[in-house]
């Protein structure tokens, strides 16, 4: 009788822990949403309150690598942060081996927003700048180059010298002439408002020149400015502004003149927008917050829901409004979008919880999305419906 009551507890314990393990597993996992997988790939800590605004690289063997930041003392913009990676085998709903890349300078307030693309040998570009303790704040671009996938990166070039010059995360673009993009915020005289200007570069990052002419938009002016070469040759510039919905400027001729910013009907806060081609079919796609309310507390509405939509014109018009996360106590901020050769696209974003009077706190997390390219185009809605 004993033995059996041996056995019999075992057995429970056994079960208990089986029960467990599963659940460990699959918050590892991530939790899926139709063809979307998301999970949280590094979480607050007290030693790094926030972390965030990253890029990701397919490696030749196939493997991830997710380059991001962590902020230390109180997460806000301002604060000292540090370049770190960690890497996936399978094909991103697992990751580890956390290693810093890079880390703020003595002297300066921060290094930000890490920009990964391959150069035109195989190398991996990591281009990024450092914000200086200057009044006002003033920034030193610069890209690194990697030969060993990833391993070590060394100095390539320096540009930018104290500038006013703002690069967000993943937002390098190679044209189909070879030429690299790279779309920067500036601040005007006033030190209040902002413009946009995008960077060239015809020698894969080595030297970089102005556009011939900036954007300007009212209000606070334009933000975080992203690029994208359509199917057609053009190439469209979406940004962040507090006009109610995304602005989209245009170039016919690789980068060099800019239309006026005009509306693309797809309400917005002022939140930092994404945009990019989905490969397989050359249409654009673009990630945001598919909302406005101008007496919101702060941004002119809140910073969710996170939506996809498509464009199968390059850019007059949007379709297939999907939803990618929709907690409405909850921020999604600053997506970056790189689609993998099998067509899988992987969406890194930070997130953190609204506080009850609405203001967002700075303890952040990065999340990381995983999502077939049929699943931008299962919802036929478009931006009025």
């Amino acid at each position: 009788m004993k033995t059996r009551n041996v056995l019999l507890m075992l057995l429970v314990v056994g079960m208990i822990t089986t029960l467990r393990w599963d659940k460990t597993a699959s918050a590892r996992a991530g939790r899926t949403e139709g063809a979307a997988t998301i999970l949280t790939l590094a979480a607050s800590t007290p030693e790094f309150t926030r972390k965030g605004e990253g890029d990701v690289i397919e490696l030749n063997d196939g493997r991830l690598m997710l380059v991001y930041m962590e902020f230390s003392g109180t997460g806000s913009d301002e604060a000292k942060t540090r370049f770190v990676s960690q890497e996936s085998a399978d094909r991103g709903k697992t990751w580890s081996g956390h290693r810093v890349i890079a880390e703020t300078e003595p002297g300066d307030m921060n290094v930000y927003s890490p920009n990964l693309i391959r150069s035109v040998d195989d190398g991996i570009l990591l281009i990024f700048m450092r914000q200086h303790e200057t009044s006002p704040p003033t920034s030193t671009h610069h890209a690194w180059k990697s030969t060993d996938e990833g391993r070590t990166f060394k100095p390539w070039s320096v540009f930018g010298k104290g500038t006013t010059y703002n690069v967000c995360n993943a937002v390098v673009k190679r044209m189909k002439s070879g030429r690299l993009l790279l779309p920067v915020t500036f601040t005007h005289e006033t030190g209040s408002t902002y413009g946009g200007v995008v960077l060239l570069s015809d020698d894969d990052g080595l030297t970089w020149s102005e556009a011939k002419n900036r954007i300007s938009l009212p209000m606070r002016g334009v933000m975080e400015p992203h690029v994208e070469q359509a199917s057609d040759g053009r190439v469209q510039m979406i940004v962040r502004s507090q006009l109610g919905s995304i602005q989209m400027s245009e170039s016919s001729d690789d980068g060099l003149t800019w239309t006026l910013p005009k509306s693309t009907g797809l309400k917005s806060p002022e939140s930092c927008p994404e945009l990019t081609r989905i490969p397989s079919t050359g249409d654009l796609l673009v990630v945001w917050n598919n909302s406005y309310d101008p007496k919101f507390f702060s941004h002119f509405g809140k910073r969710s829901p996170l939506t996809a939509a498509v464009s199968r014109d390059n850019g007059k018009t949007w379709q297939h409004l999907r939803d990618i996360e929709t907690d409405p106590k909850r921020a999604f901020s600053n997506p970056g979008c790189r689609f993998l050769r099998d067509g899988t696209a992987i969406l890194n974003y930070w997130t953190c919880e609204y506080l009850p009077n609405w203001a967002m706190q700075d303890v952040i997390d990065i999340r990381v999305a995983i999502i077939d390219t049929a699943w931008f185009y299962e919802s036929t809605a478009g931006p009025n419906e």
